[in-house]
């Protein structure tokens, strides 16, 4: 009986865990100017240049060298769980992959955290 009881009280804390972790893993949808303003960031060979390097939809003359966005089967959401991580990966990417071979947009102060979000916006908004 007593080991019953440990058992449905581990299987009740993972239930509250796992509602706790999904409902962290999200944040209210971003405006649609915010998304249109990361993709346009994202497509400015000035700013954002992502298509220097990946595949996005609707961009033109995309490079090859890192992976198409969205990478097929996984959401930016399954990947970094919180906008939070997806801008501190655009931010510094080593930080999270130590060899990632992606600029350092924040770190570097190409974007501004602004335009950091408004890209992160964009991408959370693929699927």
């Amino acid at each position: 009986m007593e080991a019953f009881r440990r058992i449905r009280a581990g299987i009740l804390m993972g239930l509250a865990g796992a509602l706790y972790f999904t409902a962290s893993a999200t944040w209210a949808a971003p405006a649609v100017n915010n998304i249109e303003a990361g993709r346009a960031l994202a497509f400015d060979r000035a700013k954002g240049n992502c298509l220097a390097c990946h595949a996005l939809p609707g961009g033109s003359q995309a490079g090859d060298v890192g992976p198409a966005l969205p990478m097929k089967g996984v959401t930016f959401q399954q990947m970094f769980q919180t906008k939070e991580k997806l801008v501190a990966f655009l931010s510094d990417p080593e930080k999270l992959f130590p060899y990632a071979n992606m600029p350092e947009f924040g770190k570097n102060k190409v974007l501004t955290q602004q335009e950091l979000e408004q890209i992160a916006d964009y991408l959370w908004s693929l699927k």
